[in-house]
């Protein structure tokens, strides 16, 4: 594994779409943020990456404010030791990844164990939107782009799902939610449900590349879950993106429920992908 420089970009690039289902943040960070400098003011997605093979064949990266995103098809193990110690020294926050070159991760640079609001692997989709169904009734429903007046529900709708799915201690997940939904609004990635005249669930996309991308933040408030909703919401957004051009999406399942919504709209499991949140952050050890 060697560290990569600007040159590498198009192999990178080359090789992240090969790998796009299990790729999608990295692949969405390179072409948005690009790769960190050592010292400089880098933007928070930017990436340290090191990589292997010409072509490339192994890829792991760390963000400037601390996720570690490895694409790793073949021995994820050996590559986690190879960049191990140029690892050692960067703070980490998180992981999100393929489940076994995930594990494989938290394992051999000693995070396995430590405190986490949250680390779980959840099941991952994957869906060619030629595929896409749309569910009964969808012509009931109007999905709309936010503008400045939704701010405030969608922030609010966001440290929800912070607190909930993220594990997001209650006293930090409105400033966090504020910081994602203003991203959101100026890269116009969110859309919300209406029926009725009343918003009832949003979704997003979290992670976008040429001809691909990955639904995240999908949210309904508890009290109107069970409806349906959120796959209403994921259709039209994606009928949207399909009509753009996009031929393929992915997206992972917090929650039995939530798989059960994405089948139901046609999307098939794929694997298994491991997000982990560290609590607190910390160092990596040489």
């Amino acid at each position: 594994m060697r560290r990569a420089h600007a040159a590498d970009i198009p192999a990178i690039r080359a090789f992240l779409t090969a790998q796009a289902d299990v790729a999608m943040f990295p692949l969405s960070n390179i072409d948005t943020d690009g790769l960190a400098v050592a010292g400089g003011d880098n933007a928070a997605r930017a990436m340290f990456v090191w990589i292997d093979g010409a072509p490339v064949t192994a890829f792991i990266a760390i963000t400037a404010e601390g996720m570690l995103l490895p694409v790793l098809p073949e021995a994820p193990a050996g590559h986690w030791r190879a960049v191990a110690p140029d690892l050692a020294g960067h703070r980490a926050f998180g992981m999100a990844g393929e489940a076994r070159a995930a594990r494989s991760g938290l394992e051999v640079l000693g995070l396995s164990g430590t405190g986490s609001a949250l680390d779980r692997d959840e099941p991952h989709f994957a869906l060619e939107l030629d595929a896409l169904e749309l569910p009964a009734g969808h012509d009931g429903f109007t999905l709309t782009r936010p503008g400045p007046d939704d701010r405030t529900l969608m922030e609010a709708w966001r440290a929800s799902y912070h607190i909930e799915v993220l594990g997001t201690a209650p006293d930090q997940a409105m400033a966090v939610a504020a910081r994602d939904i203003a991203r959101a609004l100026e890269r116009d990635t969110y859309r919300i449900l209406w029926r009725d005249g009343a918003p009832v669930s949003m979704a997003g996309i979290n992670a976008a590349a040429p001809g691909i991308v990955q639904i995240g933040g999908v949210y309904t408030p508890p009290e109107l879950r069970g409806t349906g909703f959120a796959r209403h919401a994921v259709a039209g957004l994606l009928a949207e993106k399909r009509a753009a051009g996009i031929t393929r999406a992915v997206l992972f399942a917090a929650s039995e429920a939530a798989a059960r919504a994405y089948v139901a709209i046609g999307f098939r499991r794929i694997g298994d992908y491991t997000l982990t949140l560290l609590d607190p952050p910390v160092e990596i050890a040489p």
